[in-house]
């Protein structure tokens, strides 16, 4: 099974991106340079342009070209979040020159261009971190996280991604709802036949202009979209007898009973993708990793794509928080070392926030439900995991049980 990467565009030549510079009146770039980093989702190139009489500093900007994996909802969500939390926290994110969520463009694809955040990202560093310098990083990125579980919630019961307004300037409105684990269009290509119907990433996803006004219509959205996946592609015919009670399951947790202890919870902003390669770093000049504590700080946070508004206890879904982008047998451990110094750091300053972060039991078993009929709904197309499905499919329906269904 392939990654989002192995679906990136193929490589933009120099004279496009000239194109594209001068059809948004920018002067010609001096260089231009692809990046190798670890991007999942779009290619990436560093656009120098030289100095001039009104700006004496050579300028670089990040152009990010995106792959069509969410065709135009991934950049415009990325952009509207990022307008937000430049507008509304301390919390660094690089400033967004132009942007454009088509490919009716001179590159041809969607792009963000940005100014370039200094420092390295701390993946990139973090073997030679001391104690002191991870515990830095971990306190500055708790002030953040407070911040959005402060001034990050919203007044109104919400779930969803935000997007530029149409008013322009800084200004951002309701979007829809995005997660990593959607069908995106490249796996619809290659594990929908035919057969199945004319699939796309609106039929297959919970795909809502607005968002959703809660916790229960998003789950109850994303079973509805669960039960048409199962209805339609032949590696799931062995689950069209859950069918009946996955309806009645999203009936039951939007009915006067339950919905409003399952809407009971804070609806904040939130990355979700936290590890340590979405984070830029420096040292202050004329020091080095072996510096002290106060010595190191955050530049930039990186990668709001599938950021937006969800409940406080699903802010970091994926478990991707303070991992430090290595795959070997130490990386679970540091992350749990971690994770323990940032819950110290929290109950100390914001003892609030932990109280969110924490599920009720009902809210734990509603979602519980739809996280192992997504996973079910994922896997068996693409003819993974086979071993397991009968085994979630238990869990969702003892955890469908516990509302009568």
């Amino acid at each position: 099974m392939g990654t989002p990467a192995d679906h990136l565009p193929p490589p933009v030549s120099d004279d496009s991106i000239r194109a594209l510079c001068a059809s948004l009146k920018l002067p010609t770039p001096s260089a231009i340079a692809p990046l190798s980093v670890a991007a999942e989702y779009h290619a990436i190139y560093e656009v120098s342009f030289p100095p001039n009489p009104a700006n004496p500093e050579p300028v670089v900007l990040i152009l990010r070209v995106a792959g069509r994996h969410l065709p135009g909802l991934k950049t415009r969500n990325e952009v509207g979040v990022m307008n937000w939390v430049q507008a509304h926290t301390t919390i660094p994110v690089a400033r967004v020159v132009h942007y454009d969520d088509t490919d009716n463009n001179p590159i041809g694809h969607e792009f963000t261009l940005c100014e370039k955040a200094a420092g390295v990202s701390v993946d990139r560093v973090y073997e030679r971190l001391s104690d002191a310098h991870k515990r830095a990083l971990v306190t500055q990125l708790a002030d953040y996280i407070i911040q959005l579980h402060d001034v990050g919630v919203w007044p109104v019961r919400f779930v969803g991604g935000l997007v530029p307004s149409k008013s322009g300037d800084q200004h951002v409105q309701p979007g829809p709802a995005l997660e990593e684990t959607f069908w995106q269009e490249p796996d619809i290509a290659q594990f929908w036949p035919a057969s199945s119907g004319s699939e796309t990433v609106a039929t297959l996803n919970p795909i809502s202009p607005t968002g959703f006004d809660g916790y229960t219509a998003y789950i109850a959205a994303n079973v509805e979209r669960y039960i048409h996946a199962i209805e339609r592609h032949p590696s799931l015919t062995a689950f069209r007898d859950l069918i009946p009670r996955l309806r009645l399951f999203a009936d039951v947790i939007r009915s006067e009973a339950y919905v409003e202890q399952l809407d009971d919870t804070v609806y904040v902003v939130a990355h979700r993708d936290l590890h340590f390669a979405n984070i830029m770093c420096e040292f202050k000049p004329g020091t080095s990793p072996e510096a002290e504590e106060n010595e190191i700080r955050i530049t930039a946070v990186l990668d709001w794509e599938f950021a937006g508004v969800v409940p406080a206890s699903r802010w970091d879904p994926p478990r991707a928080f303070l991992w430090n982008a290595r795959r070997n047998e130490t990386s679970k451990p540091e992350q749990d070392t971690l994770s323990a110094i940032f819950r110290d750091i929290i109950s100390q300053k914001a003892p609030h926030v932990l109280d969110q972060m924490e599920p009720s039991a009902l809210q734990r078993a509603m979602q519980t439900v739809q996280s192992y009929v997504r996973a079910i709904v994922e896997v068996c197309p693409r003819a993974t995991c086979g071993d397991k499905v009968e085994g979630w499919r238990a869990v969702a329906e003892e955890n469908m049980a516990i509302f009568g269904v």
